[in-house]
């Protein structure tokens, strides 16, 4: 099924946004209008949802979020994996697109959303306070797990998918409004092939590849 160019919530906004442009129009309020039209177009810019394809195998995790990759490391994971795990963070400017997608074909097994604060996405520590919501995949016995931090400006996350829901790779799985985080958790038998800082595109990018496979 083809994508919407634009985000279902991004049209809840531009629509009005543009009629009420008109009207301000009709009323002679031009500097108004004005304004509210530049509104239009920056949600325009930024609820779009660019068609994305990559070329990854299937032993290759693809990148959930666009974005610059703020954090590699090794942590624990207790609720979903029950251990240590490999983390890659990236965190997604104003600019970045913010459609969030699945980093592998399987099946939605778990989600959770929980509550929180709305502080600076680009932290490395803001996973801990900020509000976020948690979509665990399921990939032939492999888990992995993406989860979705709000930031300063975002105050809503939206998921598209539910529990027992199958989905491809690169299939969009939700958004985050005006700036946020994504952070991707894999076991230890996947290798980071990203470096820290680097640009990454949801769909697109090839995050990490299973050792000792070609």
């Amino acid at each position: 099924m083809k994508e919407p160019f634009i985000a279902r919530e991004g049209l809840r906004i531009i629509v009005p946004s543009l009629v009420l442009t008109a009207v301000l129009i009709v009323g002679n309020f031009y500097y108004l209008s004005i304004f509210v039209f530049c509104f239009a177009l920056f949600c325009l810019y930024f609820f779009r949802n660019p068609s994305r394809h990559s070329d990854a195998d299937d032993n290759s995790l693809i990148s959930p979020a666009d974005g610059r990759v703020l954090d590699i490391s090794e942590v624990n994971e207790p609720e979903f994996f029950g251990g240590s795990v490999t983390r890659i963070a990236i965190f997604m400017s104003p600019a970045d697109v913010h459609v969030n997608r699945a980093p592998c074909p399987g099946q939605v097994m778990a989600m959770k959303r929980v509550a929180g604060n709305f502080g600076m996405a680009f932290g490395k520590d803001s996973d801990i306070g900020n509000e976020k919501n948690y979509i665990l995949f399921e990939n032939e016995g492999e888990r992995i797990l993406i989860v979705q931090i709000a930031g300063f400006l975002a105050r809503r996350i939206i998921p598209y998918v539910r529990v027992d829901q199958r989905v491809d790779r690169g299939q969009a799985v939700g958004i985050i409004a005006f700036g946020s985080r994504v952070d991707i958790y894999f076991h230890k038998g996947y290798e980071p092939v990203v470096s820290l800082h680097s640009r990454v595109k949801a769909g697109k990018t090839i995050l990490a590849h299973k050792k000792g496979v070609q």
